[in-house]
């Protein structure tokens, strides 16, 4: 194997890990302290704190926790997944976020995907194959003839790295080496990802480096339910999305590479939260990517309401969000593991997922965001979810 590309400091980390010390001595103290605990539901863990979580491969797995007064994340090296997210809303912790109470049941039978990080390329690419530069590459083929989340294997179950020396209270930086030739991508990639607690904010930025052409799109597959993790259905819910269009599927979920004008159609969610039951009875099951109408660092893209006060605005400077219902969750094809954790069994419709992205298939069709990432480039992808309580 070559020697993978050198990803070094990537502008901008070091000013805000350097921010983020400053600013967590007067973020640790305050109310949450005997409140906060292991995803696995233990109190008493301080913030900041990085603890062996088990072994994959012969390779210690980290869990690790960042805090601030309003927020507190619990964030697992495997698969740079986030484990769980508790807001604080009148005085008492809600954990927002589906997830599991141990390693094992990442590693044993649980979801793909589950709240992790998700590459090489997020969503489809249709036919499991590619041409890029004239050569054709063929991938795992994971989704009946398709490629789906990066395979079989994609980044949701790699052991990634913490980066100790910049460890602090609210930030982690998790890092991973994946060869040429994984999943079928051509190129070396060096991945960089920093999770991140700014007050009432979870801030996730991606950034890559390869020594080949190859393609890089990444997200966090997040499963959100503003009411708790044994909160229920979601269709009590609001959302608002900030796309006028969306991207047409087939009836594999295929891009066709259309966009589809979302103006008096059901899947009009600008401007006001539209109540998520009334949108699903009109629309049926959403799993869409809209089409944000403006793109840039900080970009507002959707707001999740909750019926108990918390808020969820999510920001990002990529040009697409996936809007997915949670329509497969519990369904009788699964496998009994991949729906049940935290003391919890969860249903259809039960979180919601909100991916920052670029277009899917993008490869596939020319007048989309590029998805390709050259030698001597840098991809970046910085999203953040900012959290209100009313």
């Amino acid at each position: 194997r070559r020697a993978g590309p050198d990803l070094g400091m990537i502008g901008g980390l070091g000013e805000r890990r350097g921010r983020s010390r400053s600013r967590s001595r007067s973020e640790q103290g305050g109310r949450g302290g005997d409140h906060a605990g292991r995803a696995a539901g233990d109190g008493g863990r301080r913030a900041g704190t990085m603890v062996d979580w088990g072994t994959v491969r012969e390779k210690t797995i980290r869990l690790v926790t960042l805090k601030s007064e309003s927020l507190q994340v619990d964030v697992s090296s495997y698969g740079a997944t986030l484990v769980a997210v508790r807001v604080l809303a009148k005085d008492e912790w809600v954990d927002v976020l589906l997830g599991y109470e141990s390693l094992d049941q990442y590693t044993k039978g649980g979801k793909p995907n589950f709240s992790s990080l998700v590459g090489r390329c997020a969503n489809r690419i249709a036919g499991g194959r590619f041409e890029l530069d004239g050569e054709t590459h063929q991938l795992d083929r994971n989704n009946g003839d398709n490629h789906l989340h990066g395979g079989i294997e994609g980044y949701w179950q790699r052991p990634f790295d913490v980066d100790a020396k910049a460890l602090s209270d609210t930030s982690v930086t998790l890092e991973l080496s994946d060869p040429a030739g994984s999943m079928g991508y051509p190129g070396n990639v060096e991945l960089r990802v920093v999770y991140e607690v700014v007050g009432a904010e979870l801030h996730f930025r991606y950034e890559g480096k390869t020594d080949a052409p190859t393609l890089l799109n990444l997200t966090n597959h997040g499963y959100w339910n503003l009411k708790g993790h044994s909160g229920g259905d979601v269709r009590d819910h609001s959302l608002m999305v900030a796309g006028s269009q969306r991207t047409a599927v087939d009836d594999q979920l295929i891009i066709t590479g259309e966009l589809l004008n979302v103006k008096d159609t059901p899947f009009d969610l600008r401007e006001t939260p539209k109540r998520l039951e009334d949108t699903i009875r009109d629309a049926g099951p959403i799993d869409t990517n809209y089409c944000l109408d403006k793109v840039g660092p900080g970009t507002l893209a959707a707001t999740l309401v909750g019926p108990n006060g918390i808020s969820m605005d999510v920001f990002t400077d990529q040009p697409g969000l996936q809007v997915y219902t949670g329509n497969m969750i519990g369904h009788k094809d699964h496998p009994d593991t991949w729906w049940r954790g935290k003391k919890t069994e969860w249903r259809q419709f039960g979180a919601i997922s909100l991916e920052p992205q670029k277009w899917p298939d993008g490869i596939h069709h020319s007048h989309f965001p590029s998805m390709v990432l050259r030698p001597g480039e840098t991809y970046r992808h910085h999203s953040y979810h900012r959290f209100r309580v009313e």
